[in-house]
């Protein structure tokens, strides 16, 4: 098969002191991240360009626009997604065990890395990272070399249709033909312009080496179609402008489609959205929002917004809890805690487990999420730790622990796979992932790991003795910006267990005492606010009185939607859309398919 293909184609944180800290650089905690000059805060309407907009944080003129829009590349999630479903419509069942049998190759396709706004290493989601290496190149033509030829040797009657293996030379024309047009409106998401369908033609005929209906030249014209740039990216058409708005150009219905589908589901539309792009629907408010609900409640959008959430909280960073297993302190810790491989991971579901209840399966708000008292641990290592039953579905459990209140008490985001907490990037994750405030780059020296545990000392009272000396560089930041945000969750201990006091070994395990735990903080949320937190209730409590963490969120899912960093001129609107819609306690799930409704996700808008 490779022999044909070949000669068919051949024309066509840090500490302080002796281990560095973050520098106490001056920053104002009020600007956000980035290279703008955006400002975080509260809300306004939903809807389009309205004046409503204007209400809110982010500067709101609806002729803006932005500098470029990127040419998507799918993510290796979406181009899996995308051969699967693909196989899965040419062929039924069959199409699942092709997908097995290429997954091998699929995987060599490169991992997409998290990107986020400049100059950040941390945070940031696998859509915006549109590089493309030669090895892109090489698996993407290995999958379509393998998927074609498995195709067109056991299957070239349902892919093609029986006019393909009759014998009959007189229908070949046609039956070639209709499987261009049918196979490439599936694999390019939209119909074939007659250039294109003349182009596969030539690719089938090989400038007159094909004979009839040979299986090859099916082949070659699925390799060339899955190889090539409509297939690997979501292409729109950018050639008929709107005359009325100069740099804005609407969106067809399969440009339209494919939006969605991908936004949604990670993947291709299906044949009831294709049908509804043929039909013209998708110009229609009405018939728009009837796909945005049904693609909204399918359960193919909850892996998609898995994605989002696991993204947003940094999940991927939690190390392995088991890794210190054996380790006198670490054992001594764990204290008879059962510890498997599996605990990493029980502690991200429980928290993407949390995320979907509140956006999909309820009419909760934002609010409702971020303060969450409620346990979605469903197995029994995380259930002990929380100290409830597992969950097994309907009404959850609710923490035992007052103190426990909030997305930021989750076990998933106080571990730390070691005997000791990290406050200092504990307070870091809070300031950067949840306020989108940035802050100044650790010095050279700095180090990525937690102090060590003493036989004297909490773990708070080490990170102020080596991070909050006055006059120090350290304290510039730490004393004010990162630590006080930690401090919050230190009545959680490195496994996530509620504690009032913290136990402490020496080296060998054994316990030499405790120590009482201490919460407070004052958290400068908003910059200059003198209140006390006394831990993660109060601190969850004061992100939420300041809408920053509503405008932070805006800006995040306005990332993950789109692929790109936002714009805070040209995105103004939709962001004072998104934050006033969260700040206004409507359900979550609207506001996420609310993003969607909007004028700017229909359309593109680039500066001319």
């Amino acid at each position: 098969m490779a022999v044909s293909v070949k000669r068919r184609l051949g024309s066509a944180l840090g500490l302080c002191l002796s281990v560095g800290c973050y520098s106490g650089v001056s920053h104002d905690p009020g600007n956000a991240e980035g290279t703008d000059d955006g400002q975080d805060g509260g809300g306004s309407d939903e809807g389009g360009s309205d004046d409503g907009d204007n209400d809110g944080p982010f500067a709101c003129n609806p002729d803006a626009t932005v500098d470029s829009v990127s040419l998507r590349r799918l993510s290796k999630a979406q181009y899996d997604n995308t051969i699967r479903d693909l196989l899965t419509w040419a062929v039924g069942d069959s199409g699942e065990q092709i997908h097995a049998d290429v997954s091998s190759l699929i995987e060599h396709m490169p991992e997409d890395a998290r990107r986020s706004v400049p100059n950040e290493v941390r945070g940031g989601f696998r859509r915006l990272d549109q590089d493309v290496h030669q090895e892109h190149i090489n698996a993407g033509y290995d999958v379509a070399v393998d998927v074609a030829a498995r195709l067109t040797t056991a299957h070239l009657g349902t892919i093609a249709g029986a006019c393909a293996t009759d014998g009959d030379v007189g229908n070949d024309d046609t039956c070639i033909d209709q499987f261009i047009a049918t196979f490439g409106e599936r694999a390019l998401r939209r119909p074939l312009t007659d250039d294109e369908l003349g182009f596969y033609r030539d690719v089938f005929d090989a400038d007159g080496v094909t004979e009839g209906t040979e299986p090859e030249a099916f082949a070659d014209v699925i390799v060339v179609m899955l190889t090539s740039p409509q297939f690997m990216y979501m292409v729109e058409d950018d050639s008929i402008p709107d005359t009325a708005e100069p740099g804005l150009y609407p969106l067809n219905d399969f440009e339209l489609a494919q939006r969605l589908s991908y936004h949604f589901w990670q993947t291709s539309p299906d044949d009831a959205l294709i049908e509804a792009a043929r039909a013209g629907e998708l110009q229609t408010d009405e018939g728009y929002q009837a796909q945005v609900d049904r693609l909204f409640n399918d359960s193919r959008t909850g892996a998609a917004l898995d994605e989002f959430f696991g993204e947003w909280l940094w999940l991927e960073d939690l190390p392995a809890l088991d890794a210190r297993l054996g380790a006198p302190v670490y054992d001594a810790f764990v204290d008879g805690l059962e510890i498997t491989p599996e605990s990493t991971d029980n502690m991200r579901e429980e928290v993407l487990a949390m995320a979907s209840y509140y956006a999909l399966d309820t009419e909760a708000s934002f609010a409702d999420f971020f303060m969450s008292t409620e346990s979605f641990a469903t197995t029994p290592d995380l259930a002990e730790i929380y100290g409830v039953e597992p969950w097994t579905g309907g009404d959850p459990p609710t923490f035992p622990d007052a103190e426990r209140v909030g997305l930021i008490s989750r076990a998933a985001l106080v571990a730390t796979g070691s005997p000791t907490t990290r406050p200092i990037m504990k307070g870091v994750f809070i300031r950067k992932a949840l306020l989108c405030q940035g802050l100044p780059p650790p010095p050279d020296n700095a180090a990525a790991t937690p102090p060590e545990a003493t036989e004297e000392a909490t773990t708070r009272e080490i990170v102020e003795g080596l991070t909050e000396q006055p006059g120090t560089q350290c304290a510039g930041c730490h004393a004010t910006l990162i630590n006080p945000l930690g401090y919050a969750t230190e009545n959680f201990d490195a496994l996530g267990r509620f504690r009032s006091e913290q136990t402490l070994f020496d080296e060998d395990g054994n316990v030499t005492g405790s120590r009482a735990v201490d919460t407070t903080s004052v958290p400068g949320i908003p910059a200059g606010d003198e209140r006390v937190s006394a831990g993660a209730g109060d601190l969850s409590q004061m992100l939420l009185e300041s809408e920053s963490v509503h405008a932070c969120f805006a800006r995040h899912y306005l990332r993950w939607t789109f692929g790109r960093v936002e714009n805070v001129q040209a995105d103004g609107c939709m962001l004072n859309a998104v934050t006033s819609n969260l700040v206004d306690e409507a359900p979550l799930n609207d506001v996420l398919r609310q993003l969607a409704l909007r004028d700017e996700f229909r359309t593109r808008r680039i500066e001319e």
